[in-house]
């Protein structure tokens, strides 16, 4: 089990490294720039014209297949904007000798622009959907709906980050695509799940209840109870999603160069172990080294001595 705090302070260092990367990436110098290798003479504007360009193709897409069951969980627009970051990207690192270990900030921020733009737009058609509301609730309790929404839109920016990432630091991209896909659907399950026990069943909101009725003998109303897992769930879904945003900027940064010195690297496991707290990992360390030193083979002489 991943700790949320753990988590926070992967998606805080990742996500304050990002701001300056993004300043870095669209500033006014010519001389500055790495950008016009990848995306042509105009990059920035490239950049654009692709963002508003994969939005309204990706949703037109996904509207005309609106009766196929599959597209409610897949969002058209980060699929063509995922798949064409990765050809280009891909196409510049293992083919350009250009390609250089100072070009990542450059590489990533690019992608900032249509993953915020996917982020904005998911939350602007759940708002116009009608965000929920808990019966017999004061009106201000809207905020959770608001806060739910907000972090489920988060989940299409996450999706985008992790597959650009695992499609392009890898050669074998067709073992890359199969490994992302395991991680997505598993991805989707804990999201499901955890849809099914902080807003379907709710166990903080009887949780708290039961609380505070034993302690105070106070009985809460039911929406408040609601409300609190609400809260919960959006406080820790925007944490993961964060953690999975600002965890993979920081190894693909961490590891860019040994991407273009060996060509492969295996960024989800990388972004698994760094999603682990620090006292599990070094547990799980020493229960490496406690089984590789069973498994050392005695050496000779190590024995006890011949009578």
């Amino acid at each position: 089990m991943y700790s949320p705090r753990h988590l926070f302070r992967v998606a805080r260092r990742g996500l304050t490294d990002m701001l300056p990367a993004l300043q870095q990436a669209f500033n006014d110098s010519r001389e500055d720039d790495r950008l016009d290798r990848v995306f042509g003479p105009w990059p920035r504007l490239t950049v654009l014209i692709v963002t508003v360009v994969g939005l309204l193709l990706g949703y037109a897409i996904q509207g005309a297949l609106a009766d196929f069951t599959v597209f409610e969980y897949i969002n058209v627009a980060a699929v063509l904007f995922g798949a064409g970051y990765a050809l280009v990207y891909r196409h510049y690192l293992f083919h350009d000798p250009a390609a250089g270990e100072d070009d990542f900030p450059w590489l990533a921020a690019a992608l900032i622009p249509p993953a915020a733009a996917l982020v904005l737009v998911t939350f602007a058609g759940r708002w116009m959907d009608g965000l929920e509301t808990l019966p017999g609730a004061p009106g201000w309790t809207a905020i959770g709906g608001f806060l739910d929404a907000l972090a489920d839109s988060l989940a299409v920016a996450a999706g985008l980050t992790i597959a650009v990432a695992a499609l392009c630091y890898s050669k074998a991209w067709r073992e890359a695509f199969k490994a992302l896909v395991r991680r997505l659907i598993a991805f989707k399950i804990m999201v499901w799940l955890m849809v099914l026990f902080f807003v379907e069943i709710g166990i903080v909101g009887p949780i708290l209840g039961a609380l505070v009725e034993g302690l105070l003998g106070i009985e809460l109303p039911d929406w408040l109870g609601d409300f609190a897992d609400q809260l919960t769930y959006a406080l820790l879904m925007t944490t993961i999603y964060l953690a999975i945003i600002g965890g993979t900027w920081t190894a693909c940064r961490r590891s860019f160069a040994r991407l273009l010195r060996e060509g492969e690297v295996d960024v989800l496991e990388t972004l698994r172990t760094m999603a682990e707290s620090p006292e599990k990992r070094r547990r799980a360390a020493r229960k490496a080294r406690k089984q590789a030193a069973k498994e050392m083979p005695d050496r000779p002489g190590d024995g006890p001595p011949a009578p």
